[in-house]
């Protein structure tokens, strides 16, 4: 695992060691003694610190005649690559250099794998930075023009050190608590983000930033083969995917949701270590037990994973007590809580204890290999196909016990309605017969009007279901939330010295994923079709078979449910900040807590096996009281 920092003086002055120096303090885990590495020259200094080489053992930054680079990568298959660019370098951030040579900046798309990199061009006197193209790796900038030009995978190496000033973007944050982040969004004023796909060139003379790939649109729906055909290359490629993630030596370590994703990583790299006589560490989100209630959460499904790979060791990571997350410290760069009683932080800190380098996850599948669907049905109507259309229409309700008229509404004739109705029609419909409305649409409800303005230009905020399945895979597989949560990971996974690994992300996959006909991805009552086929042989049936994923954490709701007294505490508190009272509507807020269900009407809910009603409304609350911890621990004073 590795992190990156530097800074062009675009005046020409020289690269002040003690800066680096302050950089590297700010990113570097002291207990983990990371590796080193300082190239400067003039008004340009590169850094490269490495939790992998152990202490002492930092190396010179690959360099050329021509250039000079500090990567934070890891190539997909790098001896293809080297037989391509006719370069036999060792190690990645070499071979990563020598295919820049050889490709150029535009070319970029035909690297595979995960990557943030600043590359020094000597004789042009120009910096180049790029990041992979679903943001796996980070990398965050300020650009002072005339002055100078920073980089760092964590922002804290450029706010830490006097840089820029640590201001919150309040712009920004109102588009990250709405769930609409756009692909440049950093929470602090004058730190932007590098997005996927993109590399940008700086020198005395300015920046620019250019995209390098982008998923071919037209390509989505148009592959012709059968179901039988998808199975088998999809099981080989998310195969392979895994298998150039998995590090060549060291302990692994893998989420184990109990969902399609989670488990078939899970059980795909549990397979190719045992080939090596290695063992894989899992970990599982599981929920605490309380007397007085049962919960339904994931452990049926991770214990039918555990009981089919019996050799995999695993780890569950339960909850904390009550509500930790407001009363601790949280992390500036992205809203998480620092402290090992939250989940992602707790799985990091037994990793690092057990010497683990990676860890796998399958964020990223439903976006593509395991696309639910939606649209499918839509797309049967309106291309003619209105026979196959009514046996999938009766095959699903026959699966699901769900009336058919209900189907032929909500999943065929709706999202085409919809689409085709202009707002205020569809606004009006919802208030004849209200429909469920996004998750994301509650908390931009808790937005003051001023704060809520910041969404109207943001095609995330406005998502909204289309009446193709190609439309809606290619609006997920291009949304900026999937770089915001591998960056989330990548920020803590740092702090513990570990990185963090996506192969349903992997490139091929997508891409061959997003290719596939709609028709195929919803078949005999059973969405998910092409994944569940591919892994005939690789989930156990309970997981294979499953429609629907439990949350994680249940008895959080009973918590919230108990906690409203407490909740009315922390509104009274922050109610007093100018800044959370810009961004947050307080007079809704305090009305959303004090209309929380009562505890026992929550508690009988869940003891008959029922969602309780206003579930999402404490939920959204309780973020809303997150966003105001964040502005009181992080504003200026």
């Amino acid at each position: 695992m590795r992190v990156i920092c530097g800074v062009f003086n675009l005046d020409g002055a020289g690269a002040s060691e003690r800066l680096l120096r302050a950089m590297v303090a700010q990113m570097e885990v002291p207990r983990l003694r990371p590796a080193t590495s300082i190239w400067r020259d003039g008004p340009v200094a590169l850094v490269v610190l490495d939790f992998s080489s152990g202490p002492g053992r930092s190396q010179s930054l690959p360099e050329t005649s021509a250039a000079v680079i500090a990567a934070d990568v890891r190539l997909d298959e790098p001896e293809a690559l080297r037989a391509v660019v006719r370069s036999t370098p060792l190690h990645d951030d070499a071979l990563l250099l020598a295919a820049l040579d050889h490709f150029g900046e535009p070319g970029l798309h035909r690297l595979l794998g995960d990557f943030a990199f600043a590359c020094w061009k000597k004789k042009e006197q120009r910096l180049v930075c790029g990041r992979d193209v679903f943001g796996v790796r980070p990398l965050s900038y300020v650009h002072r023009p005339g002055k100078l030009f920073a980089f760092a995978s964590l922002p804290k190496a450029l706010y830490g050190v006097g840089i820029i000033d640590k201001k919150i973007d309040e712009e920004a944050l109102a588009r990250w608590f709405a769930r609409g982040r756009q692909a440049d969004d950093s929470l602090l004023s004058g730190i932007r983000r590098l997005p996927p796909a993109h590399y940008l060139e700086v020198s005395r003379d300015g920046i620019s930033i250019s995209r390098y790939w982008n998923l071919d649109r037209a390509s989505v729906g148009k592959r012709r083969c059968s179901s039988e055909e998808a199975a088998r290359e999809l099981r080989r490629l998310v195969d392979r995917a895994v298998r150039c993630r998995l590090p060549h030596n060291g302990a692994t370590a893998a989420h184990l949701s109990g969902g399609l994703d989670s488990s078939c990583v899970a059980v795909l790299a549990a397979r190719q270590l045992r080939e090596q006589g290695r063992t894989l560490h899992t970990y599982s989100f599981v929920d605490r037990r309380r007397n007085d209630v049962s919960v339904a959460d994931e452990s049926e499904f991770v214990d039918a994973v555990l009981q089919q790979e019996r050799d995999l060791a695993w780890t569950p990571i339960r909850p904390p007590v009550r509500l930790s997350m407001l009363n601790g410290r949280l992390d500036a760069d992205n809203v998480i809580g620092l402290g090992p009683e939250q989940p992602e932080n707790a799985i990091c800190e037994d990793a690092e204890a057990r010497g683990v380098s990676v860890v796998l996850s399958g964020w990223g599948g439903d976006e593509a290999a395991s696309f639910g669907g939606k649209g499918a049905l839509t797309e049967l109507l309106l291309s003619g196909r209105w026979r196959k259309l009514a046996r999938e229409v009766s095959a699903l309700g026959r699966a699901t016990g769900v009336p058919k008229i209900k189907i032929w509404y909500s999943s065929v004739f709706s999202p085409l309605w919809r689409a085709a109705l202009p707002a205020p029609l569809v606004a009006l419909a919802d208030r004849i017969a209200p429909k469920r409305r996004p998750f994301r649409d509650k908390l931009a409800q808790l937005l003051t009007p001023a704060a809520r303005t910041h969404l109207v230009h943001n095609p995330a905020a406005a998502y909204k279901t289309a009446p193709s399945a190609c439309e809606n895979r290619w609006r997920l597989s291009t949304g900026s939330h999937i770089s915001e949560r591998t960056e989330v990971w990548a920020q803590i996974g740092a702090s513990h010295g570990l990185a963090f690994a996506f192969p349903l992300l992997d490139r091929r996959v997508v891409e061959f994923a997003l290719s596939l006909p709609s028709e195929l991805f919803v078949r005999d009552g059973y969405d998910r079709r092409p994944f569940r086929d591919a892994m005939v042989d690789v989930l156990p049936p309970k997981v294979r078979f499953r429609r629907r994923k439990n949350p994680f954490y249940p008895s959080r709701w009973l918590d919230l449910a108990e906690s409203r007294d407490d909740l009315l505490e922390k509104f009274t508190h922050f109610a007093g900040n100018e800044t959370a009272h810009r961004l947050i509507d307080f007079n809704r807020l305090r009305q959303q807590i004090e209309d929380f269900p009562a505890a026992d009407r929550v508690h009988a809910d869940m003891s008959a096996g029922n969602i309780p009603a206003g579930v999402e409304t404490m939920v959204a609350a309780l973020h809303a009281l997150m966003l105001a911890a964040y502005v009181e621990q992080h504003e200026t004073k």
